[in-house]
């Protein structure tokens, strides 16, 4: 089939549901009812659904490595205890709507529980979880979340912390602007909503940090409000349901799918439903491998029956935007231990990239003066890299040579490092940075993970371990 340009479907869309709105909601709280994963900020008790899944992987590569043929086609139609059949909904638009009710397969996160190993569901809870999740699966989140409440039980205990300690349970995770502004998110509320998060739309809009789709997914998971949401798993959805054209991040397709989200989410159960909207993109009407047969609005969507004819694929809806390649940049790090084996970190700025968080001293490269692997620095940046040590070490007058070869490579979202790490030819006694500088100090590597190690520095030091092993290696080999 030839993936067809959406224009070639203009005029099938209409930002308006058709009267199927009802219809919409019982099939997606059916659905969600009877699949939805389960998640320890929905008050679940473990395993959680994702934690499932990396074992099975493990356990599939483990399979694979001993050269074992799969059992898995066999267990797959055996039904195991306490396992959860998948919901079946064949209802057709005449048909007479019977089948299994909403109200008759409520799950836990509807009932008050408390089972061993469970969290309280709370709006703090609810909040915390929505801003980890954005740009970032539910996989890592779930580690992070987990930790992160039995570090800050509270909004309150959140809002009492040091920008420090939000870091250090942050770093890893990536995008830290988003600990920042959950951070001064709590204080505000500690200090303007006398620590109690507001239910109001409008009111929780208010609170640095929070915009309309957090605002809608607090207010309506947490306190039943009826609010919609509207983030990339929702826009793919209502784009392929009423085959909306336009690229995934056009304003006009956003603003589109805020209406169509405002006249759907169910009134009764809104909290329900929008996780239950995004539930789908999430796992059913995915980006790249849509499972069409398995979604309950399927023989409600204008792509999938577009499809059907040949005209489209699905996966043309939503229009990808054109991407731009990630901003390249070179970096020279200056990996500096002293004698009592700690290293000399800095901290970044407030804003930014990594915002906040301990690196080793580092200068970037000019595009005009890049470094051969195994060379030195280029006069510039040898110069920038002496001045920056020097303004945290007066007079060390430090001899650099490159410590890890090949250079290492980290990759963000917009950016890519090519990092050259060098290392101090001497050895350096231990001293104390310049007094006053509190972005500057020496952390033995166990310190370092206590403050919180981004995955770019533990890279690297993972790097410099493997580095001074191999060193170690050759050394024996020589004395024998």
């Amino acid at each position: 089939m030839t993936s067809q340009p959406a224009r070639d479907v203009e005029g099938v869309a209409t930002a308006s549901w058709q009267g199927k709105e009802a219809e919409i909601r019982k099939r997606l709280l059916c659905w969600y009812a009877q699949n939805r994963r389960q998640l320890p900020w929905r008050g679940d008790p473990p395993p959680w659904s994702e934690d499932k899944a990396a074992r099975k992987r493990k356990a599939d590569e483990e399979e694979k490595q001993r050269n074992q043929p799969k059992l898995s086609s066999f267990f797959k139609s055996l039904k195991t205890s306490g396992s959860r059949e998948p919901v079946k909904i064949t209802l057709d638009d005449d048909s007479d709507s019977s089948g299994p009710s909403f109200t008759s397969a409520l799950t836990p996160e509807m009932q008050s529980g408390g089972a061993p190993g469970a969290f309280e569901r709370t709006a703090y809870g609810t909040w915390v979880s929505e801003v980890m999740l954005q740009q970032t699966q539910v996989e890592r989140v779930i580690a992070y979340w987990t930790k992160w409440m039995k570090e800050f039980p509270t909004l309150k205990a959140l809002a009492a912390a040091s920008a420090d300690a939000v870091n250090a349970a942050w770093a890893g995770l990536g995008f830290y602007g988003r600990a920042r502004r959950l951070h001064e998110g709590a204080k505000f509320v500690q200090d303007k909503c006398n620590g109690e998060i507001p239910e109001d739309l409008e009111k929780l809009k208010a609170i640095p940090g929070v915009g309309p789709y957090t605002a809608g997914a607090i207010s309506s998971i947490a306190f039943g409000k009826c609010a919609a949401v509207v983030d990339g798993n929702v826009i793919r959805v209502f784009s392929r349901l009423r085959a909306l054209p336009g690229e995934s991040n056009s304003p006009a397709l956003t603003k589109t799918c805020w209406s169509l989200a405002d006249d759907v989410v169910d009134p009764e159960q809104p909290g329900s439903f929008n996780q239950a909207l995004m539930e789908l993109g999430a796992t059913v009407c995915t980006p790249q491998a849509p499972a069409c047969s398995r979604c309950p609005l399927h023989s409600l969507c204008s792509v999938a029956a577009l499809a059907a004819t040949g005209k489209v694929e699905v996966t043309d809806f939503p229009a990808k935007p054109k991407k731009k390649g990630p901003r390249l940049r070179t970096l020279a790090l200056a990996a500096l231990q002293d004698s009592r084996g700690r290293w000399l970190l800095m901290r970044r700025p407030e804003s930014g990239l990594l915002a906040g968080q301990w690196e080793l001293p580092s200068i970037e490269i000019g595009a005009g003066e890049q470094t051969a692997e195994g060379a030195g620095l280029p006069p510039a940046a040898a110069k920038q890299l002496e001045a920056l040590l020097d303004s945290l070490m007066p007079g060390s007058s430090l001899s650099l040579e490159q410590c890890v070869s090949p250079p290492l490579e980290h990759v963000f979202s917009h950016e890519k490092h090519t990092m050259h790490v060098f290392r101090a030819a001497e050895q350096i006694a231990p001293c104390e940075v310049t007094p006053g500088n509190r972005t500057a100090a020496w952390m033995s590597r166990e310190e370092a993970e206590q403050a919180g190690l981004t995955s770019g520095l533990r890279k690297v030091f993972d790097a410099l371990t493997a580095a001074e092993q191999e060193r170690s290696a050759k050394k024996r080999a020589r004395s024998t």
